[in-house]
């Protein structure tokens, strides 16, 4: 599961800006192409020409991190939700800031941030908080909550998270118990690809605040990821599911979605991960003289 693309939205407010400065930082890490998308609720009157400041955006990405950056213009999809999508069709890694806008026009839809993860055929990182410094480690995540359930899927999961950052310490984090045999394979398998990987095992009964609610009949499994989050001090949540059903992809971006309103942390929603997207093939960017890219 190897990242070689990363897409990026931005619509020039800090939030998306952070989120640009992450996914930079992310495609220097794996020497991936970066994929620069403009994608805005309205037009702002500050931009003149929005493709021209991505440009320039991209430009700037590519003499700071040294990698590769090409821009992509979708003129002809007009929706933020839409064309956010297409750029994750080419993607292994859909970068956002929490959108929380709806396109009224499709009410039924409900936010940008929940469609794409609905639809995302990649992971999506959404970013909520700014990166210290780009030239120290500290500028990479430093711990990530990986929510595991013991099953084939779970393990793909925390195989992505854990390729996506390989300094972060991991806490394998299961809701419910008798998981522990699985779990401490997970680790071990991990832990011989990486000597240095700090690896730990937890679960709902090792914060306080969640063992009193177990107590209490209350098993509110976003609630629990949240309490760990706050109690091991991470900064990347990651959560998957599989979505073979209409009902398995509401399910997974409303939790993902309420996730978000607690925590101040980045979200990793793994829905579909790029080993799922047989079907599609990926396009030789540099190869495409439409496309504006730009390596230093």
């Amino acid at each position: 599961m190897r990242i070689q693309t990363i897409a990026a939205l931005t619509d020039f407010s800090t939030q998306a800006e952070q989120a640009l400065d992450r996914a930079a930082l992310l495609a220097a890490q794996h020497q991936a192409h970066l994929i620069l998308v403009y994608a805005a609720e309205e037009l702002n009157p500050r931009f003149v020409n929005p493709q021209a400041r991505l440009e320039q955006r991209a430009r700037q990405l590519a003499r700071r991190h040294e990698i590769t950056v090409n821009t992509r213009d979708f003129d002809e999809i007009s929706d933020v939700a839409d064309r956010a999508l297409a750029a994750a069709a080419v993607a292994d890694l859909l970068v956002m800031d929490r959108r929380m806008e709806r396109a009224w026009s499709r009410p039924w839809r409900g936010s940008t941030l929940a469609h794409c993860l609905r639809m995302s055929p990649c992971p999506v990182l959404v970013v909520q908080q700014p990166i210290p410094d780009v030239e120290d480690l500290s500028a990479h995540y430093a711990r990530m909550v990986v929510a595991v359930d013991g099953t084939g899927r779970s393990r793909e999961v925390l195989q992505y998270a854990a390729n996506l950052q390989t300094v972060a310490a991991v806490d394998l984090f299961q809701a419910e118990g008798g998981m522990q045999q699985e779990l401490e394979q997970y680790r071990d398998e991990l832990q011989e690809e990486a000597d240095d990987r700090r690896l730990r095992i937890k679960d709902a009964f090792d914060a306080r605040r969640n063992r009193v609610d177990s107590h209490t009949g209350a098993r509110d499994v976003t609630r629990q990821l949240m309490v760990q989050q706050q109690r091991s001090g991470a900064d990347l949540i990651v959560i998957g599911a599989p979505r073979h059903h209409w009902m398995d992809r509401w399910a997974l971006s409303a939790r993902g979605a309420r996730l978000m309103g607690l925590v101040s942390c980045d979200v990793l929603v793994c829905g579909q991960l790029p080993q799922d997207r047989k079907d599609l093939e990926m396009p030789d960017l540099r190869g495409d003289s439409r496309l504006p890219q730009f390596k230093f």
